[in-house]
């Protein structure tokens, strides 16, 4: 009996390690397209660029505001020369729909670089208290010559929250936490002693995804997981937005960060973005930028700013009309796929895992949870060669053709097409809330919906986000391609519609509210209310 609760305890505490390093689950508006400039840093440039999407019907679900946009580094107090009235700035955005982002590092500066503020008014407070590592000893950071805070100790955490909340007003909903400490020494002192720069870093990030989600459930810190600047970063455990950045705009900017981005999948990080077009030294070309936006319309967040470029070669439509209805279909089509990412981080988070599953750095492709495959196009040359995933049948989203398992594609791709399979049997959940629509049909509007792509009898519960938070229900969806049935088991009533692919005649549906063909399309639609139901399809 001894050892058989023996056993059992250490199978427990297995289970609890092994739970700690699961990702969290991400907020559902997180998976989005982000933008940001880093030229003007004024409350101009961020209309500027918030408005010149809008205007152009591209969704922006969040804005950076990067440096400088505080009097010094980091007192969290507006520099009121440059956004003369904050709260009405980010009041204004969000009636748009669009939420905010403030950056940060973990420095307290004597000097700044491009703020107005030399030395920061708590400069002086922070070496009184010891709050800083090595004794308070300043160094030279990328933003001027400062203080970087130890956030092993508990007392000065503590302080930084308070600092934190000058700025963490409604309408913010969280950071973009940069690596201030990795110009650090490779060893200095903490207040639990002697430390690596390595094991130093997830206190800070850790510190930052606490305050955030505790003052916001649906709050996020945009952080490094995996970097080839200094290696990971932030806690896999606490991180719900990750962003490898600072890549060049061109081709190996753009190979560099796909590595990157696989390197923190296979180490666990769930939901990962991609920096469209870099953020410095070479710019994106046109096609440079498409196969770049392409990529990231395949990742969990679009991300587009930088100073390579922030009002010329990061705008679509600095590229021309082309490419800006290229960029905006990619942007509809990774807001569509929304609860599907959702999803799949729910289960990382429960199971472990990333929403990238089989990353392969040679090929420069992935799975987009269980049922999406991807390909970069990583070159000028449009002629692409790729090998599909070692199981299931595939089907080509944009022809309809089916290849088998371990097939080699050789294929050319036009400008506005870019390598995008569908595993046979996939059951999605996608917000089709947008007039226009990838995955659905044009004016069949619904937020809630789940396509499938039959292949026999399929099955799978899906996490389904309540709003654009966190919290969740589940769905347990099942369907027989050979009997026409379609069961749906959903912990809570409400109106779902189902797109059945591939469908191009049907004599009657029962058990739906009500059901559409479209057979140019090959698309049946079903929607159905309640919790429970069983639909039965007859051709």
């Amino acid at each position: 009996m001894k050892k058989k609760t023996l056993t059992t305890i250490t199978a427990v505490l297995c289970t609890m390690a092994i739970q700690a390093q699961n990702p969290p689950v991400t907020p559902a508006w997180a998976f989005g397209h982000i933008v940001w400039e880093d030229s003007i840093n004024t409350t101009t440039g961020v209309e500027k660029i918030v408005g010149g999407y809008l205007e152009r019907h591209i969704p922006v679900d969040a804005v950076i505001v990067d440096s400088p946009w505080s009097n010094s580094y980091n007192d969290f107090d507006w520099d009121k020369t440059r956004y003369a009235e904050p709260q009405k700035m980010i009041d204004k955005l969000n009636a748009q729909g669009v939420k905010v982002i403030l950056w940060l590092t973990g420095n307290v500066n004597d000097k700044g670089k491009d703020t107005r503020l030399q030395k920061s008014p708590t400069y002086d407070y922070v070496v009184k208290h010891n709050f800083a590592v090595n004794n308070s000893r300043p160094y030279t950071w990328w933003k001027g010559h400062g203080l970087h805070v130890d956030f092993t100790n508990s007392a000065a955490v503590k302080w930084w929250y308070t600092q934190l909340d000058k700025a963490f007003t409604p309408g913010v909903y969280g950071w973009k936490v940069d690596q201030g400490e990795f110009w650090l020494d490779s060893i200095f002192d903490t207040s639990k002693g002697l430390m690596s720069n390595e094991k130093f870093r997830p206190y800070y990030y850790d510190a930052m995804y606490d305050y955030t989600v505790n003052h916001r459930k649906d709050g996020i810190i945009i952080a490094r997981p995996y970097s080839h600047q200094g290696g990971f970063e932030a806690s896999v455990s606490k991180l719900n937005m990750g962003w490898c950045g600072d890549f060049g705009g061109d081709w190996q900017g753009l190979r560099h960060q796909i590595d990157n981005i696989y390197r923190s999948a296979l180490h666990g990080y769930g939901a990962i973005g991609c920096e469209v077009g870099g953020f410095y030294r070479s710019r994106a070309q046109l096609k440079q930028f498409v196969r770049y936006m392409q990529f990231g319309c395949m990742t969990a967040c679009i991300i587009n700013g930088g100073e390579n470029g922030a009002f010329t070669n990061h705008l679509p439509w600095f590229h021309g009309k082309e490419v800006e209805n290229i960029y905006r279909r990619c942007v509809i089509m990774h807001r569509e796929l929304r609860p599907y990412m959702f999803s799949t981080v729910v289960d990382a988070h429960l199971r472990g895992g990333s929403l990238f599953k089989s990353p392969s750095i040679s090929e420069y492709s992935h799975r987009l949870g269980d049922y999406i495959f991807t390909k970069a196009i990583t070159s000028d040359d449009d002629n692409v060669e790729f090998t599909l995933p070692s199981e299931g049948l595939w089907i080509d989203f944009w022809t309809g053709n089916t290849y088998d398992a371990g097939s080699t594609i050789r294929q050319n791709f036009s400008l506005d097409r870019f390598p995008l399979y569908i595993k046979a049997g996939a059951i999605i959940p996608v917000d089709l809330s947008a007039q226009e629509s990838i995955f659905g049909v044009n004016g069949q509007q619904s937020q809630k919906t789940v396509a499938l792509w039959p292949d026999g009898r399929s099955i799978r519960v899906l996490h389904l986000p309540n709003g654009e938070g966190t919290d969740y229900h589940d769905c347990k969806v099942y369907y027989d391609q050979t009997q026409g049935l379609l069961k749906v088991n959903n912990t809570r009533a409400e109106s779902i519609a189902f797109i059945i692919n591939g469908v191009s005649s049907v004599s009657s549906v029962s058990g739906a509210e009500n059901w559409k063909l479209y057979p140019k399309q090959k698309k049946l639609i079903i929607n159905i209310g309640g919790k429970d139901s069983n639909i039965l399809i007859k051709k």
